[in-house]
């Protein structure tokens, strides 16, 4: 029986006893056990699931969360109805690593690591103070104010009995870098590469509000009182009570903001837009109105999630994205293949000579590395 075969009968869980024993004989191999890893990762299938059609998200979210930690015979159950929805994939990741397997490398490839949880605070006087994960550090303000960055997360106290007066700090995240912040009114901002979040040390007056720029993932906490408001550096502001967005906000850019739960409200000069799950709203580069139309979230919170989600984009799109991650720089020196299509579906802490070879195989474009430099031919 072919190898595939055996790897779908295992997330069936229909495996006999003689074809595991052949599975567990390919497994020895160290590059077949890393190939067998990547296609029954349960992460990677829950999210396939949930972007097929016949799946409400919210509901199916709450349904593998449910079987992920119940009990054995239902988790089973779960694994075999993901198998079958997800047979056909399987075999396509499967043919795909078979055909990487006999292609030899078209890139020179230098060791260029993943991001990583690291960042700057900037406090009200203008010391900067660097964050990571490793470190656990309690930062006073000019004002007397606390902040705390305990293991890879800022929080910032809601302890205002020793302030003479509200002050401001701002996150920054460097190509390469991410991280976490919990605001006073438990509101938590998770901050994608290249971003920025300004905001009180707490929240005083008939609002809650912060600027921000990049691309950041909001759980707003819920306050009737107090609507929470989104500055998008220059462009509009998000207005919400208590739900959950991603927005994103490069200067090379069209701004979007994608709805997860609850209800938004943009606002610009010009227009008002309200949304609800699963829609979106697009400002283009010129600055010219925005645009609201139906989306499925998933491509657009899989960062948050751990993952780059691509379905059928732009080469272009999709080498800056990874370049912000990996800290590298893409010269394209074939400006016809920006435009080619791919579909990428890969850990962002996955090796970046891997995340290329999807990309390669497809033998539309060469991609050589030089230092932290990628061309693409």
């Amino acid at each position: 029986m072919g190898v595939e075969k055996l790897i779908f009968k295992y997330l069936q869980g229909k495996l006999s006893r003689e074809e595991q024993k052949e599975l567990d004989e390919w497994l020895k191999d160290e590059k077949n056990k890393k190939t067998f890893s990547r296609l029954v990762d349960k992460h990677r299938i829950m999210m396939k699931m949930e972007r097929m059609e016949e799946y409400d998200w919210q509901k199916s979210g709450k349904q593998v969360e449910y079987k992920l930690h119940g009990k054995r015979k239902i988790y089973r159950g779960y694994w075999m109805v993901a198998a079958s929805l997800l047979g056909i994939v399987i075999f396509a990741m499967w043919k795909f690593t078979k055909e990487e397997e006999n292609t030899s490398s078209m890139f020179v490839m230098q060791s260029i690591e993943p991001g990583r949880v690291n960042a700057e605070l900037v406090l009200s006087d203008g010391r900067v103070m660097t964050l990571n994960k490793d470190s656990t550090n309690l930062f006073v303000s000019e004002n007397g104010n606390l902040l705390e960055n305990r293991e890879g997360v800022l929080f910032s106290s809601t302890d205002s009995g020793n302030m003479q007066k509200v002050d401001y700090g701002e996150i920054r995240t460097p190509r390469g870098g991410e991280y976490q912040v919990v605001l006073p009114d438990g509101t938590i901002v998770w901050l994608n590469s290249e971003s920025k979040l300004r905001f009180p040390t707490i929240f005083e007056g008939k609002e809650r509000k912060v600027v921000a720029s990049g691309e950041l993932y909001f759980q707003v906490a819920r306050d009737s009182l107090l609507p929470f408001r989104v500055e998008i550096e220059g462009l509009y502001e998000v207005e919400v009570l208590g739900t959950e967005f991603n927005v994103r906000a490069y200067p090379s850019l069209p701004s979007a903001t994608t709805l997860v739960k609850g209800s938004v409200m943009i606002r610009d000069a010009d227009q008002n837009i309200q949304l609800k799950p699963g829609e979106q709203v697009i400002k283009e580069l010129d600055g010219k109105g925005m645009i609201k139309r139906e989306v499925d979230v998933t491509p657009y919170i899989a960062w948050k999630q751990g993952y780059f989600l691509f379905e059928n984009e732009r080469l272009e799109i999709i080498l800056n994205e990874l370049a912000r991650w990996y800290n590298v720089n893409v010269f394209f020196e074939n400006s016809s293949v920006r435009d080619e299509r791919f579909s990428v579906d890969t850990r962002r802490h996955e090796n970046f000579e891997e995340v290329l070879r999807l990309i390669e195989q497809t033998r539309a474009v060469q991609i050589e590395v030089k230092g932290n430099n990628v061309f693409v031919k």
